[in-house]
């Protein structure tokens, strides 16, 4: 890992994890306020569907066209507004197509009269937050991919500070609509910042001979994009099915409980994604172009980083799992029944946090060496298995929805270390699955001790629960830091000396 890119990492991680902590504080916000309800419910699935069609577009729309294109054009950026473009006139017939058919969902996903208002409203305001969603989407690699990190960092976390300020001023007089028109703005004002920004000459869009001469180009490219859409609709799928299943057969506000377990245990991955990731993610990108020997060297090297530091940081989690519920959601009406119902979602979720942060690894490294078939098929089977367990166990099985989550990302994770493997030098396939078994094993265990011990402590303060379980906080930092410095993953602000370096040499030895 180089210096430039151990400072991107850097800068990312405390960027996402800042923004990442705001979108906490709305989850905070809502939990206060409005505590597990079906409130929230509705509002979580009347955002499922543009979600998924926004994904399906932007998801890997920047990443495809950040990669290569096959011919390059004498007028800069032509092509980049031309591509996009294509891409928002796409999403905005995908919102009218779905807008118009929204009376057929209502009667699927059995909503009374009284929700049914609620549904629809909701549903508008996420269909246009489509529009500004799928543009910031598509540029943001194109931003990383011109060494913007800091201008990212910047624009995200002041549109954060507003979305959430917004939050704050109206939700008294707005309820739940008001974090659903705060989305709306956040992403309204990024679409902007992005748009000054990334310089595409969009206004060269009506150029026709432009559009003749890059026919073939953009025919490849947005045939890519179509085959991502696919593999993103399937793997949205599942999301849509968690959903849609728990608001039909399970009580109301077990919804609520899970969308805030998937938030909290997301959270580290997303910070790691938006950093590591994507800095790696561009690093392997241009090692792939010049020498694969360099690409398949590194890209061992990464994956063995991140079954390092993604085992420690999922015991972390796990271990301090009922801290973590209780200081951030205990509350306003989110109260201890609240607490036990999202802790035991939180820790089956947790088990597969690594599993998910190797897929997010592989599904970008499939994307450099071009198996977006497999890849696409691997997404497939996942949410196959994913569906079979919900559907199967839905009615005997109260969490059969985690357990379902948790099944698909161990599976696909094994999968897609089995396909980048025949690309480059990893470890054996049974070295790998003996490393999940083992890490898994773990993190059940820890499960199995929350079960049982929370009782013994759930009515005692907040202040209390801290006291506990602060000595364990303080020695797990400690080790996390020195296992950090040891492997030169610290960025140059907290280290304050050379780990481009430091790092070398640890990887030479």
């Amino acid at each position: 890992m180089q210096k430039d890119q151990v400072k991107n990492s850097g800068l990312l991680i405390v960027s996402n994890l800042f923004i990442s902590l705001t979108n906490f504080l709305k989850q905070v916000i809502m939990a206060y306020f409005l505590g597990v309800s079906s409130q929230i419910d509705i509002l979580l699935l009347a955002q499922i569907v543009p979600t998924i069609l926004q994904a399906m577009i932007g998801g890997g729309a920047g990443e495809i066209l950040v990669i290569k294109r096959n011919k390059v054009i004498s007028n800069e950026g032509f092509f980049e507004a031309v591509y996009i473009t294509i891409c928002l006139g796409i999403i905005i017939l995908l919102g009218i197509l779905y807008l118009i058919s929204l009376g057929w969902f209502i009667p699927f996903f059995n909503l009374n009269p009284e929700t049914t208002s609620l549904f629809k409203t909701m549903s508008i305001i996420f269909i246009v937050n489509m529009i500004p969603g799928t543009f910031t989407s598509i540029l943001r690699p194109h931003l990383y991919s011109k060494g913007l990190y800091g201008f990212f960092t910047y624009s995200s976390v002041i549109s954060q500070i507003i979305g959430v300020g917004f939050i704050f001023a109206t939700i008294k007089s707005l309820g739940i609509f008001s974090f659903a028109y705060g989305l709306l703005l956040t992403s309204f004002i990024n679409a902007f910042w992005f748009s000054l920004k990334s310089e595409i000459p969009f206004q060269e869009i009506f150029y026709i001979n432009g559009w003749k001469m890059e026919f073939n180009n953009l025919k490849i490219m947005l045939n890519r994009v179509f085959s991502l859409s696919l593999q993103t609709l399937f793997n949205q799928l599942g999301t849509f099915w968690e959903r849609s299943l728990s608001v039909k057969y399970l009580s109301g506000g077990y919804l609520s409980s899970l969308n805030y377990a998937k938030t909290l245990s997301e959270l580290p991955n997303v910070v790691l994604l938006s950093s590591v990731l994507t800095t790696s993610y561009m690093e392997q990108v241009k090692r792939h172009k010049k020498d694969n020997n360099s690409f398949s060297e590194y890209t061992v090297k990464t994956l063995k980083i991140l079954l390092n530091v993604g085992f420690i940081l999922q015991l972390l989690m796990l271990f301090f799992a009922p801290v973590l519920i209780i200081v951030i959601f205990r509350r306003g009406k989110f109260d201890n029944n609240a607490v036990q119902s999202t802790l035991i979602i939180f820790n089956i979720l947790t088990v597969s946090f690594l599993p998910r942060m190797l897929l997010n690894f592989f599904s970008r490294t499939m994307y450099i060496v071009g198996e977006y078939k497999k890849l696409f098929w691997a997404v497939v089977f996942k949410f196959i298995i994913q569906l079979l367990i919900m559907v199967s166990f839905i009615t005997l099985f109260y969490q059969a929805i985690p357990v379902a989550i948790l099944a698909g990302n161990i599976f696909i994770a094994i999968l897609l270390f089995y396909y980048v493997g025949n690309k480059t030098q990893l470890p054996s396939i049974g070295f790998f699955i003996g490393r999940l078994i083992f890490i898994s094993g773990i993190s059940l265990l820890l499960l199995f001790i929350h079960t049982y011990t929370l009782p013994l402590y759930i009515n005692k303060s907040t202040f209390q629960i801290i006291l506990i379980f602060t000595p364990f906080m303080i020695l797990s930092f400690i080790i996390f830091y020195f296992f950090l410095r040891k492997r030169g993953l610290l960025p140059d602000i907290i280290t304050r000396y050379n780990l481009g370096r430091y790092t070398k040499n640890r990887f030479n030895k």
